[in-house]
């Protein structure tokens, strides 16, 4: 039984959470680019044939999610371990990597470790830990990203301006592992009933003629066969990849954008502004999404998104900088599309026995979204010769994505209510007496 005297463990296996899979984040996307420069300048290669190295990444990814989010489900510490300690050698290793091929070689192996690190392990094990505020668990877990991409931002770029681009790999590597494997051995517990407990709100329970109906009945319990065939699932997967394509895109291409119209010094200010709100917005997201619903908070960020498209497509020049300044705060927001959206969407959704895999899944439409939204939008950009028709096409997908998870929640009903058909007898007989 849960002591209500005392903080409830799964809010520790957050914390633990928030450290390790949200530096794996911040490493594999916010900073990644950082060594960019220094790379090139040192191997002789172009931006172009370094910034393949995230397509490929990103292309892992999609290829063993679904694999690698079953393999976590059924041993889920010694696998976080193994994963662990291969996101963190593949790291180091960019720091010894002398042609184009091995940089490309430990890229794919960066990124197959990536992704039983990053979203993986925060979605399986929420979902075991949290009944009850799952939202608000979800999303403070995932806030690790931002923090800890603004801590490693300053210290890989001081590494590689006093010392090497090479010792920052190295150092990063090895302090990352120190604290994490401390985290996952001694506070990461694969699932409550290991020490006795119950997930946060499993005993509140609707209680019908004598008999219990425990409220993980309301999530959608089918197997991977089974909901492939089902058109919500296909509804909620085409809404991850426009996730993916949209929130993906947008992120990378922003701070050329923001360069562009605003110049380097506005550019860098607006860049710090978004990310101090997304840490408060990721952590007030989860919190929406258990007070709103699903499809309330999920519109919530969709308009985020809109404001941040429509003031960007109305900026000119340096003069619209207010314009900039409304757009990055609303970004702060919307950017959490990428993040919290899908990982709290599916938790509020498919049930815990299968959720490692149908999880890998999703997670498999979105990286393939980001992996077709960057090169799509830096080209139509290119083409276009202004960023104004990016934002146009951004906000038309946006309102899609909007539809697309509206069709897909509403189709999901008739399954979650199959699950707890005795409660709607109950209802019934209770009103026929």
């Amino acid at each position: 039984m849960n002591n209500s005297n005392k903080l409830f463990y799964g809010w520790w296996v957050v914390l633990a959470l928030m450290v390790v899979s949200g530096t794996a984040i911040a490493l594999t996307i916010t900073t990644f680019n950082i060594y960019l420069n220094p790379f090139t300048q040192s191997m002789g290669i172009s931006p172009t044939q370094f910034a393949l190295c995230s397509t490929i990444i990103n292309i892992t990814v999609m290829l063993f999610s679904p694999k690698v989010g079953k393999i976590l489900q059924q041993h889920t510490q010694k696998v976080l371990l193994i994963f662990l300690l291969g996101f963190c050698l593949s790291y180091a290793a960019f720091s010894i990597a002398t042609n184009i091929y091995i940089l490309y070689g430990v890229a794919a192996l960066f990124g197959f470790f990536s992704t039983g690190l990053t979203f993986m392990p925060p979605n399986i094990l929420v979902n075991r830990w949290f009944v009850q505020k799952k939202g608000l668990a979800m999303s403070i877990a995932l806030s690790g990203s931002a923090i800890f991409g603004m801590i490693l931002s300053p210290f890989i770029t001081y590494c590689i301006q006093n010392f090497s681009y090479q010792l920052a790999y190295q150092v990063i590597a090895a302090v990352m592992f120190a604290f994490s494997s401390v985290l996952i051995l001694f506070v990461i517990k694969a699932q409550p009933e290991d020490i006795g407990l119950k997930a946060l709100g499993a005993d509140e329970t609707v209680i019908c003629s004598t008999k219990k109906i425990p409220p993980e009945i309301k999530l959608v319990h089918l197997e991977p066969k089974v909901l492939k065939k089902k058109p919500f699932f296909w509804s909620m997967l085409a809404a991850h990849f426009l996730v993916g394509f949209v929130g993906g895109g947008i992120v990378l291409q922003l701070p050329v954008f923001l360069q562009n119209t605003f110049g380097m010094q506005q550019a860098a200010q607006f860049l710090v502004i978004t990310l101090g709100v997304m840490i408060f917005a990721k952590v007030m997201l989860g919190w929406l999404y258990d007070k709103l619903g699903t499809m309330k908070a999920t519109t919530l960020v969709c308009a985020s998104i809109l404001m941040t498209c429509i003031p960007f497509a109305l900026a000119t020049g340096s003069n619209a900088w207010l314009l900039g300044l409304i757009a990055v705060v609303f970004w702060g927001v919307g950017n959490c599309i990428g993040t919290v959206t899908p990982a709290v969407v599916a938790s509020q959704t498919y049930g815990p026995q299968h959720y490692g895999e149908v999880y890998g899944i999703c997670l498999r439409f979105q990286t393939l979204g980001i992996a077709s939204g960057v090169p799509a939008i830096s080209m139509l950009a290119t083409a276009t010769g202004s960023f104004m028709m990016v934002w146009i096409i951004c906000s038309i997908l946006t309102v899609l994505l909007l539809v697309f998870y509206a069709l897909g929640l509403k189709g999901s009903q008739m399954y979650r209510s199959d699950q707890h058909r005795e409660l709607t007898q109950c209802a019934s007989t209770a009103q026929a007496a």
